[in-house]
């Protein structure tokens, strides 16, 4: 399967709508609105954080230009937190959130990031893959 993967520091309104859709299977949050309104939250204040090195991406994994999964990754200087990561229900068990994992640690060692945190079991198991478990590359 072929995907596309991008990273978002602002989201426009068709994406919003993505998300919320997507979102709304995932058990984190208490529906997908809700969670696009925590993600908008975070994408602020990495925009408004002069001082103090917070950023904050959201990276989607498309196909035929649908956003087909999705993660958040935040943090300050050479760390980041991957979480929040969500696969929609019909391209489960494809290796989705491995390639979206994968692409993400390597935009953001591309840009000096070295240390990965994982936010939950599956991001745990997708980095230990990799080897970038708790331990700077």
């Amino acid at each position: 399967m072929p995907l596309t993967i991008h990273a978002y520091q602002t989201l426009n309104d068709d994406l919003r709508d993505q998300l919320a859709n997507l979102y709304d299977i995932s058990p984190e949050f208490a529906d997908g609105i809700q969670a696009v309104e925590a993600l908008d939250k975070a994408l602020a204040r990495s925009a408004q954080s002069y001082t103090t090195n917070f950023h904050a991406k959201l990276y989607t994994a498309e196909f035929n230009d649908k956003v087909i999964a999705a993660i958040w990754v935040t943090g300050c200087g050479a760390e980041r937190l991957l979480q929040y990561i969500v696969v929609h229900y019909a391209n489960r068990g494809r290796g989705v959130a491995d390639q979206l994992v994968r692409a993400v640690t390597e935009q953001e060692q591309a840009l000096g990031v070295n240390n990965f945190q994982p936010g939950c079991g599956a991001i745990h198991r997708a980095l230990a893959h990799l080897g970038l478990v708790n331990a700077p590359i």
